[in-house]
């Protein structure tokens, strides 16, 4: 069934409290890039929100993982979404008094992102914990549909909103939706972690890259996120300059187009979820990755509404066929009591990268055009899948690649 996993409470409720929660956080991702262009009218500083929310995955996400590895993966994620809360109510009390500047909105976005850099491990390792094994599959699936569901909904609620109710309601919105997950984590049963009281801290987080060292085949694998959130996913940032100048929309089109990406997703998702197991994981997850590529070189030539529509809605299914299919081998082949630190590698390829990717969008979209950044990072990201798949056939032909690994290149 698609929907199994949703069949065991905890993690129906930990999915629904999520659900809610994200679209919240999209409504406030639209409408801050939006504000952001409208005080500055600089693809460069989006670029730099970008950088600055996202950079803090790079030193605090293995602390992280390790610390939801070791202590009680409830209490720092009720730590965490609270003071993104806290955060997200400050931004929009000061858009309310006055009129927010370029430095608040920076240094705001900068401490939003340590707090989701320590809060991404801990939520990733839970999922596993509220799910059989034989449901995991299907359980990462929905959850990555409850994600992409609420990118349809929340840019689009944000198109809206800031048209009739202003910047700040998004924001005010945000906040308020922080409590669904909150709530959520209050009442689900916790199974404790598995605490690893015979290392010293900085030793358990090596313990992480040595078990990676131990299965090169991950290390190929965690490849993918690395290059879409260096070259690919930084298209996000740059969305607002997309539906402004490339495109000629306003802010309910940009929340569309934004919409557009999360329905394609949400399709993916579900497919996944609804095959429960899936052959060759692996090569679907370069055929994902590779198709994402194209999309965006040809996302980069967008003239209309409806082919950049279009063209988003295939990244954002194939989008989650890479990532989501990676997230699901990691969580599968990983031991539970190092699961929170591996997931923090994978949060740190995905997302490690993607601050630098920001920044490098933001100045080239600045420097030569929207248009050029965007297929720049779709050719680099084309090449290296290519190159990828050709040198993996080679190994493959040569019975160099396992073909019992759950990876299955």
């Amino acid at each position: 069934m698609m929907f199994r996993s949703l069949y065991h409470r905890d993690f129906a409720i930990f999915w629904a409290g999520n659900f809610l929660s994200n679209i919240g956080t999209w409504m406030q991702y639209v409408a801050l890039g939006w504000v952001i262009l409208m005080i500055s009218n600089s693809p460069f500083l989006l670029g730099l929100n970008g950088f600055l929310g996202q950079v803090p995955s790079l030193v605090f996400a293995l602390p992280g993982g390790t610390i939801a590895d070791r202590l009680n993966r409830r209490k720092l994620m009720l730590i965490t979404q609270t003071s993104m809360m806290l955060l997200a109510l400050l931004l929009a009390v000061l858009t309310s008094i006055r009129q927010i500047t370029i430095h608040e909105i920076l240094a705001i976005s900068f401490l939003t992102g340590v707090a989701s850099a320590l809060n991404y491990p801990a939520y990733q390792a839970l999922i596993p914990d509220l799910i059989p094994r034989d449901d995991l599959m299907n359980g990462i699936a929905l959850n990555s549909a409850q994600f992409n569901m609420s990118r349809a909904i929340g840019p689009t609620a944000a198109g809206l909103g800031l048209g009739v109710l202003g910047a700040a309601a998004c924001f005010y919105l945000n906040s308020i939706s922080f409590l669904a997950l909150i709530i959520a984590l209050l009442i689900i049963t916790i199974p404790p972690a598995r605490k690893d009281e015979g290392s010293r801290f900085w030793g358990s987080m090596m313990e992480g890259f040595r078990y990676l060292n131990e299965h090169r085949i991950i290390i190929v694998l965690l490849t993918v996120p690395a290059f879409l959130s260096l070259l690919g996913l930084p298209f996000i940032v740059l969305m607002p300059a997309v539906a402004r100048n490339m495109i000629g929309v306003g802010a309910s089109g940009l929340g569309l187009l934004m919409g557009g990406a999360g329905l394609g997703a949400v399709a993916a998702a579900l497919f996944i979820a609804a095959r429960g197991t899936l052959e060759h994981r692996g090569r679907l997850i370069l055929t994902s990755a590779t198709l994402f590529s194209l999309a965006l070189i040809l996302l980069s030539r967008a003239q209309t509404f409806w082919g950049a529509f279009f063209l988003l809605a295939v990244m954002g299914g194939t989008t989650v066929g890479a990532l989501t299919l990676a997230n699901t081998t990691l969580q599968m082949t990983t031991p539970p009591q190092l699961r929170g630190r591996v997931m923090a590698i994978y949060y740190m390829a995905m997302s490690g990268l993607m601050p630098f990717g920001s920044l490098q969008a933001g100045a080239l979209a600045q420097a030569i055009g929207t248009r050029f950044a965007l297929g720049f990072g779709g050719a680099v990201c084309l090449v290296y899948f290519l190159i990828l798949q050709i040198s993996l056939n080679r190994l493959r032909k040569e019975g160099q690649l396992s073909k019992g690994h759950e990876t299955d290149f």
